[in-house]
């Protein structure tokens, strides 16, 4: 056979060529010309030999120029002749046409000898190949010289067993526009390949625009074609990105980035005629395992192939976790997908296997659920087993409730600590669940709070509610024995019965002041106070209680903002710690306990568990002690009304209670760190006062001692107010026998027709605060003209926090709580009319 890498040439003529032919014309021309001239001009000085000679030379020469025209003329003939009848057959216009493709065309024998090769091939040969001093062209294997991909070798394979057969090539370097090839192989006749070259355009290049551009390299979707083996034979380039592929390199096996059961099912469904859908769990870019669709088809007439496509169920197409790697590695921005958005939820998802949660398998996690569980939420997981069965709730009520639409169910995560969340569950594809959990541990610790504190509120409207009539009742009692003392003194055998009946009404009274304490329903006279001063004066008084084992460690900060409390309940307050911390220490032997202020910032405060701190300077004060310490369950209920950790007898349970209500009707805060065997810290936190510093507060004067009968009577006009006749009754009759003018009220109304219809005056106003209708308060602002000049005495065991403004705003009016002896309610007469003091309280 011929070799038939040689172009193919022209015919040569046998003639000589144009040029040549009129060169010699035009010597032989000159030549006769000159043989004619010497003939003329020289024949007498030459003998006839040689006249004929130069003739014979003219002669000869004028032969030849006409043999040349003649010559020129035949071959003018035989060209046109040959021209005529040259025209190719089907092989020359064949071979004429392949010469002519735009695409790179090689013939090669079975055994890959190169036979022939078009312009476009002899072209792309000499930009990529070295040929040296070799005449024939180069094989493609030494053009491809970096694909150890083995396409060729297959495609030979399958060429040589008939089959047309097709592959993409890794890409060349430096080929403007053309990004690669697609290599077909066909067999040619009974012992050669022919093999085409099909260039794939890059979709930013001018050539993309041109028809039999590849477009489907770079579709959203992913496109592979699998051989009769099940080989994967072609890929696009959305496909190899998926994979994280580079463009040289051979393609994988299916098992590589498929679950085993994967692959087996894909072949089993060789024999189906229709187009099989998988979902499957894909091994994607950096390893990252992630759920994607793959549609079969089967192609029986191409002998067993198949064709197909790989998506991922987002808005892009693209399988959520490669979509993940490829915006990690690209720098791109989460959100563009709804798997995206799943893996940065801020709560827990997780799609599960099946359509029973009881015994569904975790498929995949997002982040959040992986770091609420601590881990145990991952691929291969039972989702059941996540979590805590034991709290009172079962798996299939939880289950079931969290399937219903639009309702959350309660459950409780095995972690450490545990963790509440609310499930809720929707359908997902191929009959599966998803599961989304948020934690709800905040909320329901905030539940606990509020219902904490719902039931504290609950025991303080009922302190509040009966306070004002169970004092009333103590105070009638306790006036009503202070009458009967008077008549049976010291020595008669009544006078230790009725000193009982007064123990005890203390006693009561003295429950119902704690109980309106934590209840916050005591009546406060707010002062701007200096918390080192506050203590520096309690000192004396906190050494007595405490006991000889204990040492008393005060520690001032430096810089601490005044407050504006109640000094007494202030005091009150950290008596109340004081004594617990004692009781505390005695159990361990003593130790030292430690008072300590300094000034804080808002921050700080939040920062101790305070909810909706106002901006500004705050004074912590911290009572600290060295005793036994409270496990967790006993801190949750110290401040509850009754509780106590003492023996039976030793405490009433109001100690810390008292304390909390007074810390907060102050405005404060109270929180307490405790341990086993480690001690206890209690840390108030109180707002600091602006403007104390400039502000000069009134001092309180201590109550004076009891006065004697003869020093307590008076002269003045009193009207006293009180809505509970027994009260009214017995405190009447008691001033009027000192020498005072008493008029009555019922109530405020009464109080107020008299003050109107009265033209003498008063010089005193004793009235309860809490009475139907027109209160205390409310008599004062109507009729306040009408008082002008006439001092006032409030009287009451329980007021609204109003009434505490008003007391702490107008310091002229001065206040009794109830229950009051009689000698108190004289003596405060006395010290009032007299002007001796505004407040003895």
């Amino acid at each position: 056979m011929a070799d038939l890498t040689e172009p193919v040439e022209s015919m040569k003529s046998p003639f000589l060529s144009h040029g040549l032919r009129r060169r010699l014309q035009w010597v032989i021309g000159l030549g006769v010309l000159s043989v004619s001239a010497v003939a003329l001009f020289a024949a007498s000085a030459m003998v006839w030999n040689g006249f004929i000679l130069l003739c014979g030379i003219a002669i000869a020469a004028f032969g030849m120029l006409y043999a040349l025209a003649a010559g020129e003329a035949a071959g003018r003939s035989m060209k046109e002749k040959a021209e005529r009848y040259s025209e190719p057959g089907p092989s020359g216009l064949a071979l004429e046409a392949l010469e002519s493709l735009e695409d790179p065309m090689l013939l090669t024998d079975r055994r890959g000898a190169v036979r022939w090769g078009n312009a476009a091939y002899r072209d792309l040969a000499g930009r990529f190949s070295s040929t040296g001093q070799a005449q024939t062209l180069p094989a493609l294997e030494r053009i491809w010289a970096a694909s150890g991909d083995g396409a060729i070798y297959r495609l030979a394979r399958a060429a040589r067993n008939g089959e047309v057969a097709r592959e993409r090539l890794p890409e060349l370097p430096g080929e403007e526009g053309v990004s690669q090839y697609v290599l077909e192989a066909r067999p040619s006749g009974k012992d050669h390949i022919s093999w085409r070259l099909m260039p794939v355009f890059h979709p930013t290049s001018a050539a993309a625009s041109l028809p039999g551009a590849d477009w489907s390299d770079h579709s959203p979707v992913g496109l592979f074609a699998l051989s009769s083996e099940g080989k994967l034979v072609a890929a696009n380039a959305t496909f190899r990105d998926w994979l994280g592929l580079d463009p040289a390199e051979p393609l994988p096996e299916l098992s590589a980035f498929l679950p085993a059961e994967t692959v087996k099912a894909m072949e089993k469904s060789r024999d189906d005629e229709e187009v099989c859908r998988f979902d499957v769990r894909l091994s994607g870019r950096d390893g990252i395992e992630t759920d994607a669709v793959i549609t079969l088809h089967w192609d029986q007439a191409k002998k067993g192939c198949a064709r197909g496509v790989l998506y991922g169920l987002t808005a892009t197409g693209t399988p959520s976790g490669v979509a993940q790697a490829i915006a990690g590695a690209t720098g791109g921005k989460a959100g563009r997908t709804f798997d995206e958005m799943f893996a940065a939820a801020p709560f827990g998802v997780a799609r599960l296997s099946g359509s029973d949660p009881a015994s569904a398998v975790i498929e995949d996690v997002n982040a959040a659920l992986v770091q609420m569980t601590g881990g145990q939420a991952k691929s291969g997981a039972v989702f059941a087993d996540l979590f805590d069965w034991e709290a009172g709730r079962s798996a299939d009520d939880v289950f079931e409730k969290a399937s219903s639409k639009g309702e959350p169910a309660e459950a409780v995560l095995k972690t450490d600590p545990p963790l509440d969340i609310h499930l809720v569950f929707s359908p997902s594809r191929g009959g599966k669940r998803a599961a989304y959990m948020i934690d709800v541990t905040a909320w329901k610790e905030l539940e606990r709070q509020l219902s904490q504190g719902n039931k504290m509120q609950a025991v303080g409207q009922l302190a509040g509610g009966v306070a004002h009539d169970f004092n009333n009742l103590l105070t009638a009692i306790r006036l009503n024995v202070d009458e009967l003392l008077g008549r049976h003194p010291v020595g008669d055998p009544s006078y230790a019965e009725l000193q009982v009946i007064n123990q005890t009404v203390a006693r009561a009274a003295g429950l119902v002041k704690k109980l309106l304490a934590f209840s916050r329903k005591q009546t406060f006279r707010m002062e701007s106070l200096d918390v080192a001063d506050v203590l520096s004066d309690f000192t004396v008084l906190l050494r007595q209680i405490l006991e000889e084992t204990v040492k008393l460690d005060i520690v001032h900060g430096r810089d601490v903002p005044h407050i504006r409390a109640d000094k007494g309940q202030l005091e009150t307050a950290i008596m109340n710690l004081a004594a617990n911390a004692r009781d505390a220490m005695r159990e361990s032997g003593g130790g030292t306990l430690t008072i300590r202020t300094s000034a804080v910032s808002a921050t700080d405060v939040t920062a101790a568990g305070a909810p909706d701190v106002d901006e500004g300077d705050w004074v912590q004060i911290e009572v600290i002690d060295e005793g036994t310490g409270m496990d967790e369950a006993t801190k949750q209920k110290i401040f509850e009304p009754f509780f106590t950790t003492k023996a039976v007898g030793q405490g009433t349970g109001l100690g810390l209670a008292t304390v909390y209500g007074i810390v907060k009707q102050s405005g404060g805060f109270l929180f307490v760190d405790s341990e086993i065997g480690k001690g206890s810290t209690f840390r108030i936190f109180l707002p600091a006062y602006v403007g104390a510093e400039d502000e000069e507060s009134l001092p309180v004067e201590k109550p004076k001692g009891e006065m004697k009968p003869a020093d307590l009577a008076g002269k003045g006009r009193i009207l006293l107010v009180e809505d509970e006749s027994a009260v009214r009754t017995i405190a009447a009759k008691t001033l009027a026998k000192r020498g005072y003018e008493v008029v009555e009220a019922g109530d405020g109304e009464e109080a107020l027709e008299i003050l109107e219809d009265d033209e003498e005056g008063f010089d005193l106003l004793v009235s309860d605060v809490v009475m139907p209708g027109l209160d205390g308060p409310g008599l004062l602002e109507k009729a306040s003209e009408l008082l002008a000049e006439t001092r006032v005495i409030f009287i009451s065991g329980y007021a609204e926090e109003q009434f505490s403004d008003t007391l702490s705003r107008e310091r002229d009016i001065s206040f009794l709580p109830k229950p009051f002896t009689l000698t108190q309610l004289a003596e405060r007469v006395k010290s009032v009319l007299s002007g001796d003091i505004q407040d003895a309280a």
